[in-house]
């Protein structure tokens, strides 16, 4: 049986509880595909931190009402149970389990408000909502924990609105992303999508404009159609081009962003060094972000990616890495220095 979400704001006459919370956020900063599930969940498992997961996304107009009246439990059990009926285990375009505890992108809460999936002028007031939401769910962390792609280019304005905000950056080699991307675009083409499904399901979105959500799905059917017909090699052929044209703006936005931050407001990292030493990374970040050790990073295991390049993509991935070469050489300056500089802040 499918879950009441709920559509209406059960919240609404216990906002009061909200007053005087101070936000405190920390965000992951990265491209789709480029690491940023690992890392955030290896923060959150480390920090004493508050984050979003897939329970406060599906019940989040219900959050402070289920905290008063103790019904949390009952309505994470529920959302597990639904998974499970609808054979939904991981999130198909990579291995991580699906469950209520599973953190998730605040984008996703975001659409819901204003169909925008990053911070903007219109949903800003909602963004600081979620916030307090979270900070008032966990009263003993000392930070909240956030991350979303899509404000992977947003961060100076996100510091217009809170100017002590931390952004943590996780970069990765081109052909790595374009790779995990294009796999990822292929895969939500092929077969149901039942999480996918139900993290875009009209439910979940404001009742105004339900024609839009007929024409995203019938674009979805369309393209999944396309592709059964001509087969995923010539899928692949087709969809290369376009997204290595996207990954290439997107990774030039990235550090494009980074220049224009001010010095202690970020740290910087990539994917296989955070990959190759979890331990080492984590500890580092401890002297940024200033938090205690809620567990020790040794209980965080290395993840890595094998799968198999085409030539394809290794030819479009090459050129990529040759276009930004620059970018990623100046990253590599930023991350040696600091380094250098964060074990004496530390033992300090």
């Amino acid at each position: 049986m499918k879950p009441q979400f709920p559509i209406v704001d059960e919240d609404k006459e216990y906002l009061g509880e909200l007053e005087g919370i101070q936000i405190k956020p920390i965000f992951i900063m990265g491209l789709h595909r480029s690491g940023t599930t690992f890392l955030y969940d290896s923060v959150a498992q480390c920090f004493p931190v508050a984050n979003l997961d897939l329970y406060h996304i599906f019940y989040f107009n219900r959050l402070i009402k289920n905290a008063l009246n103790g019904r949390e439990s009952h309505d994470r059990d529920t959302l597990n149970q639904y998974f499970r009926s609808l054979d939904i285990t991981d999130r198909k375009i990579d291995k991580v389990w699906v469950e209520d505890t599973m953190v998730e992108e605040y984008g996703w809460l975001l659409r819901n408000h204003s169909y925008a999936m990053s911070i903007t002028e219109d949903n800003a007031q909602y963004f600081e909502l979620i916030c307090k939401k979270l900070h008032y769910l966990h009263p003993e962390a000392q930070a909240l924990l956030l991350k979303n792609p899509f404000d992977t280019d947003n961060a100076q304005e996100i510091l217009k609105r809170f100017p002590d905000a931390k952004f943590i950056y996780i970069s990765r080699e081109p052909t790595y992303i374009l790779n995990s991307m294009v796999n990822a675009i292929l895969t939500y083409l092929t077969g149901q999508q039942p999480f996918l499904t139900l993290l875009v399901d009209k439910f979940k979105m404001p009742t105004a404009q339900p024609v839009l959500m007929k024409l995203i799905y019938g674009l979805w059917k369309t393209a999944r159609g396309i592709k059964s017909l001509i087969g995923e090699t010539r899928a692949r052929n087709i969809i290369v081009p376009y997204v290595a044209e996207n990954v290439e703006s997107q990774i030039e936005n990235y550090f494009l962003e980074l220049r224009k931050l001010p010095a202690g407001s970020y740290f910087e990292l990539t994917y296989q060094r955070f990959n190759e030493d979890p331990e080492k990374y984590l500890l580092a970040l401890q002297g940024f972000l200033g938090l205690s050790l809620t567990q020790s990073p040794q209980c965080i295991r290395p993840q890595p990616r094998k799968k198999e390049i085409d030539t394809q993509i290794q030819e479009y991935g090459n050129q990529l890495q040759q276009k930004l070469a620059p970018y990623y050489e100046e990253a590599t300056i930023r991350i040696e220095s600091q380094q250098v500089q964060l074990p004496m802040q530390q033992s300090g």
